[in-house]
């Protein structure tokens, strides 16, 4: 058996589905690879994957889903392949209570790492029907790991505050960064760009995002990614009259969306629910050196951009606000100093080597003697 250590992290998905959650396991699982960490995902297979793969270091076993209830696919061979799994730590990645049962059913005798992105929002009732499942498997973790301290002091941990570690969301600044000779993928649009990367769903805030347009009538809107709550974004850009001035690019490749960003003006989260944990688009958008405005939902939304510095952190649900900060990032006066602040804010405090090197303390804590090389 390798005595190197490994790791098996559990969540519904890996790229290529995009998302927050996925994208964070992502960046992390490739760095600890390059720690010297063996690290494995359990996932859920989505169309076009195979069931079994490499990417990047990381060996990625994808389980086939039955059916999907509120908003979450049900893999029923998870906790079998859990099992199965010979790694020595199981990292599970919250909220999906599917992940939960496959611990409990596959999982233990093996030190259990858990790290909660945020709580159940839309889902609340259900949320609450399956605590008493969620705070066994939280009792039996050695470690939670949170992204900010709103997490942390949430009534939700009390009863486990002593195991939780503040590990802040990283970007990998190596792949991101500022790239003033970049390629221009839309040549055809003119500047200033606003650029907003996410799925289009009810909590992103894209009716609020078409009424600031409105406000603005100088720019462009660049939207890259899909989901549910297109038709509501179009319909909503028609109302107000922007839709002229809105390109809805869909799913873009990683190269196109590194190029997006380094020629975006500014970068925009209109986030309207605690739904939105962090942020990671507007983390790389600056990586990248682009100004950015999110609004604080109480999560770890406000931790990613340096009020008044880097962005502009703006109340949720007002199209006024979310304007003027947008205004504020498209400055021509200032946009120099600030493309450069948002890369040195970056830099300071958004930083996924760090991220991982604190992951992987953890790790190493829990099993000494499978220290993996550095």
């Amino acid at each position: 058996m390798s005595s190197q250590l490994s790791v098996v992290h559990v969540y519904k998905g890996y790229p290529p589905v995009r998302g927050g959650i996925e994208g964070h396991i992502d960046v992390l699982t490739r760095l600890l690879a390059a720690c010297g960490v063996r690290p494995e995902v359990l996932c859920v297979r989505s169309s076009g994957t195979s069931s079994d793969e490499t990417r990047d270091g990381v060996r990625v076993h994808r389980c086939t889903s039955l059916l999907t209830l509120a908003s979450s696919p049900l893999p029923p061979a998870l906790p079998w392949r859990l099992r199965r799994n010979q790694a020595d730590i199981v990292h599970l990645h919250f909220p999906w209570p599917p992940g939960e049962v496959a611990w409990l059913l596959g999982g233990r005798g093996r030190p259990l790492v858990i790290t909660i992105h945020c709580e159940a929002v839309r889902h609340a009732r259900l949320a609450r029907l399956l605590a008493p499942l969620t705070q066994r498997v939280l009792g039996a973790a050695q470690r939670i790991i949170v992204t900010g301290p709103f997490m942390r002091d949430t009534p939700f941990l009390a009863a486990h505050r002593a195991r939780v570690n503040v590990i802040p969301l990283g970007v990998d600044l190596e792949r991101f960064h500022p790239d003033p000779t970049a390629t221009d993928p839309l040549p055809q649009i003119r500047h200033p760009r606003i650029l907003f990367v996410g799925q289009l769903r009810h909590y992103k805030g894209l009716p609020v995002l078409a009424a600031a347009l409105a406000r603005l009538p100088e720019a462009q809107l660049i939207v890259v990614g899909d989901g549910p709550e297109r038709a509501a974004l179009e319909q909503a850009l028609r109302m107000h009259g922007a839709s002229d001035r809105a390109h809805l690019l869909g799913a873009v490749d990683d190269d196109r969306l590194l190029r997006l960003y380094q020629t975006a003006d500014a970068a925009v989260l209109p986030s309207t629910s605690k739904a939105e944990a962090f942020g990671v688009a507007i983390a790389e958008a600056q990586s990248c050196g682009v100004p950015a405005v999110t609004t604080d939902v109480g999560t770890g939304t406000r931790q990613t951009v340096a009020d008044g510095v880097s962005g502009r952190v703006v109340a949720p649900n007002d199209p006024a606000a979310l304007a003027d900060g947008l205004r504020w990032c498209l400055d021509p006066v200032h946009a120099a100093a600030r493309r450069a602040t948002a890369r040195v804010h970056a830099e300071a405090h958004l930083c996924a080597r760090r991220m991982a090197g604190a992951v992987h303390g953890i790790y190493t804590a829990l099993v000494p003697e499978r220290r993996s090389p550095t």
